[in-house]
């Protein structure tokens, strides 16, 4: 089985950043690009924040991009979800 999209040719570059690799998967939402950035560098920033908090964060903002859809949608969004 081959996963050709999870591959990306990136020979002609000298080294890559996050947000090169959000850029060569096509990522355009704010959102999911934010959500990846934190992930990938999970505890890894310099704000202090630790893999717990920045797990959450990005949770939150996934949570938030699924609150956008349904409100797009024009449906109820309960502020409530945990």
């Amino acid at each position: 089985m081959s996963y050709e999209n999870y591959f990306k040719d990136v020979s002609n570059l000298r080294s890559i950043d996050v947000y090169r690799v959000i850029e060569l998967f096509g990522v355009t939402d704010h959102a999911i690009g934010h959500a990846v950035k934190k992930l990938l560098l999970c505890g890894q920033r310099t704000g202090g924040k630790n893999e717990e908090k920045e797990i959450t964060e990005a949770r939150d903002t996934l949570n938030r991009w699924l609150e956008m859809r349904e409100e797009d949608e024009g449906g109820q969004v309960n502020m409530n979800k945990e």
